[in-house]
């Protein structure tokens, strides 16, 4: 009866320090942009920093804008007068950790979700996709979305006539630790 007791007394105390615990980005994380425009013009962009952070049951995924590279520096300039980063340096998610499916060790899940998303200053609703798969303690997340960034106050990017279309296909990838 006594083992009975100490197992309840144990496992209740191991409860708080479950329910405290948050999801961190550690490791190299990967993000991409796909702009379209006519005749099959495509640009691609590229980011490697990313940080991520749960407080208060909400993770919160943020991207500084002012190093996205595109792979021309004029380009890149441009680009970061479009979106205005002199005033707003950062893309920023929030969502809900209950509202993401976290799948146990050693098998992926896929899902889709809506969370706060923050660009130019403007805050709407965005749905976005991902995948998560779990070892151990990690979970090695890619996330999809396509942004249009009218919804934004942000001016269709156009240069010399040749204008891009306003909505932008992101993807992301990064790993998250349960700590």
């Amino acid at each position: 009866m006594r083992p009975i007791l100490v197992l309840t007394v144990a496992a209740l105390l191991s409860v708080p320090f479950a329910a405290d615990a948050k999801l961190t980005r550690v490791g190299a994380p990967s993000i991409q942009f796909l702009a379209v425009g006519p005749a099959g013009m495509k640009i691609n962009g590229t980011s490697s920093e990313l940080s991520a952070d749960e407080s208060e049951g909400k993770l919160t995924v943020t991207v500084p804008l002012t190093n996205l590279k595109t792979g021309i520096g004029l380009r890149d300039n441009h680009l970061r007068g479009y979106l205005n980063t002199k005033q707003h340096p950062n893309a920023k998610l929030v969502v809900e950790r209950s509202k993401l499916k976290l799948p146990e060790d050693g098998k992926t899940t896929d899902g889709s979700a809506t969370g706060d998303f923050t660009l130019n200053g403007q805050t709407k609703p965005l749905k976005f996709r991902y995948r998560a798969k779990r070892t151990g303690s990690d979970f090695h997340v890619q996330g999809m979305a396509d942004v249009n960034i009218e919804h934004y106050g942000i001016e269709q990017p156009c240069y010399l006539g040749v204008c891009v279309e306003p909505t932008i296909k992101l993807k992301v990838a990064f790993k998250l630790r349960d700590k």
